[in-house]
């Protein structure tokens, strides 16, 4: 007998806009697919260095970043083309095969203007572009950020 085993890994972000220092919901984004990276110490690779043994990452997403690059992800990429700002996981949670992110941009923290590109990374830093990063996302539609505006960032990884 022939055994078919295949695992596929999927992500996806949505963008919670809210009342700055409230939970009134101003707009919520649909979900946007966004890739996960596959070259040398980034994404796919590194679950594929764990299981082997390798063990120089722990794996933890643990920061966001959001920026105003405009070109399209790649399998390769290592970051953001153009960030600029971070945010550490808020929350975080595992259901099934479903791990949910939740990356909370305050109004103070993300600056007023227009953002095209949003990423995840493993074992960063509050600083911007560290760790390894893990997804990429080109929004459709740029996000554009206000004055008296919280953002969450709401990341989900599939694995089927």
């Amino acid at each position: 007998m022939k055994i078919k085993n295949q695992i596929n890994l999927k992500g996806r972000v949505r963008i919670i806009t809210t009342k700055a220092g409230t939970d009134e919901v101003l707009r919520v984004s649909d979900w946007m697919e966004n890739l996960i990276v596959n070259g040398t110490n980034t994404g796919k690779n590194l679950i594929a260095q764990r299981l082997g043994g390798v063990n120089n990452y722990s794996l933890n997403i643990t920061h966001a970043d959001i920026g105003e690059g405009t070109t399209e992800p790649n399998i390769s990429d290592t970051q953001l083309e153009d960030p600029v700002a971070r945010a550490p996981v808020s929350s975080q949670g595992v259901v099934s095969n479903v791990v949910t992110l939740r990356f909370f941009f305050s109004d103070a923290l993300l600056p007023n203007g227009t953002y095209t590109e949003f990423g995840t990374f493993i074992d960063g830093s509050p600083s911007v572009s560290t760790g390894k990063l893990f997804n990429r996302i080109l929004f459709g539609s740029a996000y554009t950020k206000a004055t008296g505006e919280d953002s969450t960032f709401e990341v989900e990884i599939t694995i089927n």
